[in-house]
């Protein structure tokens, strides 16, 4: 009898402790001044936004190992794909790389296509949308980062943007007398998506603390 009551202590014990940690763990947290916010939910998926000059928001699941919450979103993708064809160009000494922003959902002038060249920023001022340039050097690899515009307006007309989104890598080998075609597939939703790939919270009571961009964040829980 009396194994059978500290038993029943025992398991008392751990279900008011699991109780009360899910009690600290669900709802929402933020901080005052703080762009982020988390929201937890008991069925263990998330929800994120950034609210601040640049906007971006996710959402996803959640699971706590310790006093460590960890992230992951429900799309991991973070890169917009890109095709190519290369071609032979004997009417030209430089290398010719035409680009065609294929995008279904929104003007293709809506985006701005930075190009880098073997991993360098390639110092010319594109068009908005589909546009071509020449390059003096080989291209072994190429990449662009892309950044959308205008503006979105949150609130009472607050002005927002959102951060740059890369696209895949390519590898075209790309030498004088060749040119390219390439496609960029634009994939709108990755504007202001923010990927969480393991990523870890740390609980401590009732706040949850990670870095974002070196800086370490503490967010409360809302009473």
């Amino acid at each position: 009898m009396k194994y059978n009551w500290i038993i029943m202590v025992c398991i008392l014990t751990i279900l008011l402790n699991s109780c009360s940690n899910t009690r600290l763990i669900n709802g929402t947290y933020s901080g005052k001044h703080n762009p982020h916010v988390f929201i937890l939910s008991a069925d263990s998926t998330f929800k994120y936004e950034y609210h601040a000059v640049w906007y971006s928001e996710s959402s996803g699941t959640w699971r706590k190992a310790g006093d460590i919450i960890y992230l992951n979103s429900f799309n991991q993708t973070d890169k917009i794909p890109v095709e190519y064809t290369k071609m032979t160009n004997n009417q030209d000494s430089a290398i010719v790389v035409n680009i065609d922003v294929n995008s279904q959902n929104k003007p293709p002038k809506d985006y701005i296509c930075w190009a880098f060249i073997n991993g360098n920023f390639a110092y010319f001022d594109p068009d908005r949308g589909s546009y071509s340039f020449k390059s003096e050097i080989p291209v072994d690899s190429l990449y662009f980062k892309i950044k959308k515009s205008p503006f979105i307006f949150r609130g009472t007309g607050y002005k927002m943007g959102y951060d740059d989104v890369k696209t895949e890598t390519i590898y075209p080998h790309l030498s004088v007398g060749e040119s390219l075609n390439v496609t960029i597939n634009i994939i709108d939703s990755l504007f202001g998506y923010k990927v969480f790939s393991d990523t870890k919270l740390k609980v401590k009571r009732d706040k949850l603390i990670f870095k974002d961009k070196n800086k370490t964040n503490k967010l409360s829980l809302r009473k």
